[in-house]
């Protein structure tokens, strides 16, 4: 038995390979969690054995974890070692995630691509939510508990079937939508922004309608500050001590926020919107999704709205003032003056978040943070 061990954030990953017995449990058996680290993630995707023993050190590892206040998760389990946790009731102590079946995307019609993916036909049925190579695995199977339990929280989404691999990508298995994007119907409609923008504004208003499950959804804010953290090093450290100040200033709430939410993210079908890609599924405060519709479609500087979508960017920009418009309309005025004051600062955080998230486009994302929007966000703060 070889154990491996390696840090991801606030996540502690141990990788087993061979035969875990009585012999080799006594590797296992020892205190792995460090001060800091929230998950352990326990990977037995190489192996294909488990004693009685090795059983035991699992739940033993199980209460460290708890009494550190952290959660364990055996991942990349197989058919034979699920089985024995099947057999024993450990599946129903354990957090358990299957290996994940592994398909190819070879001949596959390729149906849309982003930053973070691609969407491919699988069947006449089902298509695949392939992340690109970079992110982390375990992205791929938040993203499918978080669309079933959006479902069930009352949200219109695709149903998510499985996590699969294809190479060293992950991906979600979804139901074929007979459905058109809606940025594809503004594409084809530019001059319709006048029912865009409401539309746009109806479906964020239902998304933020919902309360979230604190047991299912994490709380926005708490990951924005690591975030936060995150970049230093890339910024200045006074830009990112304000950064941090200016997010404390911003309201707590329960409210689920998407966090990705733009036009090429919802579907249109029968009239109907459905909303898609729930990875960043969280709760916290509406101005965290405004936030992220003012970095997309409300600054043309930044390019984002037609890399992001294929919209235009001047189309994008009038697209958001009808939004803003229909969003805030019977709200207190005191809500949309605070939103607008801090405006920049809001449309900044996705692509904080992005900057981690998304490995490969650091430096892009980086210059659009220091050229785009910190000096507007100083001005915000006051600080030019």
């Amino acid at each position: 038995m070889e154990i491996s061990n390696r840090i991801e954030g606030d996540t502690l990953v141990l990788s087993l390979n061979g035969r875990l017995d009585a012999a080799s449990a006594t590797t296992l058996d020892r205190d792995w969690l460090l001060d800091g680290q929230r998950h352990v993630l326990v990977d037995l995707g190489e192996c294909n054995f488990v004693s009685s023993a090795g059983l035991r050190i699992f739940l033993r590892l199980k209460r460290e974890a708890t009494a550190k206040g952290a959660s364990l998760t055996l991942v990349n389990v197989g058919a034979a070692v699920n089985e024995v946790l099947d057999l024993t009731g450990l599946n129903k102590l354990l957090s358990v995630r299957r290996k994940a079946r592994e398909i190819s995307i070879d001949g596959l019609e390729l149906l849309s691509a982003g930053v973070c993916g691609q969407c491919f036909r699988l069947d006449p049925e089902t298509i695949v939510k392939l992340y690109n190579e970079g992110v982390a695995p375990d992205v791929a199977e938040q993203e499918k508990e978080f669309a079933r339990a959006a479902l069930v929280a009352g949200i219109p989404t695709a149903l998510s079937y499985e996590v699969v691999t294809c190479g060293n990508r992950t991906g979600v298995v979804y139901e074929m939508l007979d459905a058109e994007l809606f940025s594809a119907i503004i594409r084809r409609e530019p001059d319709g922004v006048d029912r865009h923008g409401p539309r746009l504004a109806q479906i964020a208003r239902n998304i933020h309608s919902k309360s979230g499950d604190p047991a299912v959804f994490p709380d926005l804010k708490v990951r924005l500050r690591g975030y936060i953290e995150g970049v230093r090093g890339l910024f200045a450290d006074e830009d990112i001590a304000h950064l941090a100040a200016r997010l404390e200033t911003i309201p707590d709430a329960d409210t689920l926020v998407h966090f990705d939410l733009h036009t090429s993210n919802i579907m249109i079908r029968a009239g109907e919107a459905v909303i898609i890609d729930m990875g960043d599924l969280s709760r916290g405060h509406y101005f965290f999704d405004i936030g992220v519709i003012a970095m997309i479609y409300g600054y043309e500087e930044s390019g984002s709205c037609e890399f992001a979508t294929r919209i235009p960017n001047s189309t994008g920009r009038a697209l958001y003032e009808k939004f803003i418009a229909a969003y805030f309309a019977d709200r207190p005025v005191a809500e949309f003056e605070f939103f607008r004051r801090n405006e920049a600062f809001l449309a900044s955080l996705r692509l904080i978040q992005a900057v981690t998230f998304l490995p490969l486009a650091k430096d892009i994302l980086v210059a659009k943070i220091r050229d785009v929007f910190l000096p507007l966000i100083r001005a915000e703060g006051g600080l030019v």
